[in-house]
């Protein structure tokens, strides 16, 4: 037993050497020197900062809407008829073509028949004027002699005393004159000229029928000239003046036009806060009433302002810039915004500006520029 005991003492004693031992050896051993981490270098694009004068591009988009919309109503009763061209929807005209006619016989003869008798009328007094103002005399009788029933009556000559337009006036010359006069205007009434070069957009009444004074015939559009209204934001209306120019481009941008600023709302709009500003466009091949388009108002210069890419600014206004290879944060002054674009200022000029995004900016890198 106690045999058993000293052996296991020994082996025991043994052990604790053992561990003993090795901690020793290891506490002697060196631990190894750590490299320093190598430099990193990144690349980023920059630019160097430079002012010019740029002009304000200001983008937006509407529909598309016909410059006048005329409703067309008869003025004089007769049966209509149709004028130079179809009387139907759709059918284009140009200015002064005559759309329709209103056709009622008995007036333009009735309109002779007072001509006739104003020659008579004026055939009366001749003698007398050849007496009693002989100086008015030759004016008269010419005015007579140019007098034709078949066509628009000649300017009446002026009365050269009180004393001769009381003769006249009591021989009612000069009343039944102008009385023929509005006859005549009211002839021209049953012919309905174009006021613009457009189209019929509604035809309420066929060729044939019988219309009155106030009867509505058709609403017709000019086709000439467009309406565009776009919405501005209140920040960038100050960039633009009535006549600027416009370029306005289809859905797809495989067409555009030109057109001009023709008014500037001076009413915001509660819920966009924006302004709306008309552009007018000439009539086009590829332009219908009602198709939408982005328009591209082209407004003011903006003096001593640097443009770049619009993502490349973080933070609302904060950029970076390079100074001995070390990046730098800095705020700037956003004079415009651009759909892909600023204009800043705040910078000195010559600074390297960064141009593009940059994620993740940790560590202490040495950064070096791409052109």
């Amino acid at each position: 037993m106690k045999r058993r005991f000293w052996i296991f003492g020994i082996a025991a004693g043994i052990i604790l050497v053992g561990v003993v031992a090795m901690f020793l050896l290891f506490s002697l051993k060196e631990e190894p020197k750590q490299a320093p981490k190598p430099q990193v270098d990144v690349y980023v694009k920059a630019e160097t900062v430079e002012y010019r004068n740029l002009q304000a591009i200001v983008s937006s988009s509407g529909r598309l809407h016909a410059f006048s919309e005329v409703v067309v109503s008869s003025e004089v009763s007769g049966r209509l008829n149709e004028g130079n061209v179809p009387f139907r929807n759709g059918q284009n005209f140009r200015k002064g073509q005559v759309l329709a006619e209103v056709v009622n016989p008995e007036f333009p003869l009735g309109l002779k028949a007072r001509k006739s008798r104003f020659l008579q009328s004026l055939a009366v007094i001749l003698p007398d004027l050849r007496m009693d103002y002989p100086d008015s005399f030759p004016r008269w009788e010419k005015f007579f002699e140019d007098i034709d029933i078949e066509k628009p009556l000649p300017e009446m000559p002026k009365p050269q005393s009180s004393k001769e337009r009381i003769f006249l006036a009591s021989r009612n010359v000069i009343s039944d004159y102008y009385s023929i006069l509005a006859d005549e205007a009211r002839l021209e009434k049953h012919q309905i000229k174009a006021p613009f070069t457009g189209a019929f957009n509604n035809v309420a009444q066929d060729p044939g029928v019988v219309v009155n004074p106030g009867t509505q015939l058709a609403s017709i559009v000019r086709t000439d000239l467009y309406a565009l209204a776009v919405p501005v934001i209140m920040e960038e209306v100050k960039f633009l003046s009535v006549g600027d120019s416009v370029q306005v481009k289809n859905e797809t941008s495989s067409q555009s036009w030109k057109g001009e600023i023709k008014r500037i709302g001076s009413v915001v709009n509660p819920s966009s806060q924006a302004v709306s500003v008309f552009v007018t466009v000439p009539g086009r091949a590829g332009l219908y009433d009602g198709m939408y388009l982005t328009a591209h108002l082209y407004g003011s210069k903006v003096d001593n302002v640097m443009e770049m890419p619009r993502n490349a600014v973080f933070n609302n206004n904060h950029v970076y810039v390079i100074e001995e290879n070390r990046l730098f944060e800095k705020p700037v002054e956003i004079v415009k915004r651009n759909d892909q674009t600023i204009y800043l200022r705040g910078l000195d000029e010559g600074e390297e500006l960064v141009v593009e995004p940059l994620l993740n900016v940790t560590g202490n890198p040495i950064y070096k520029i791409l052109r």
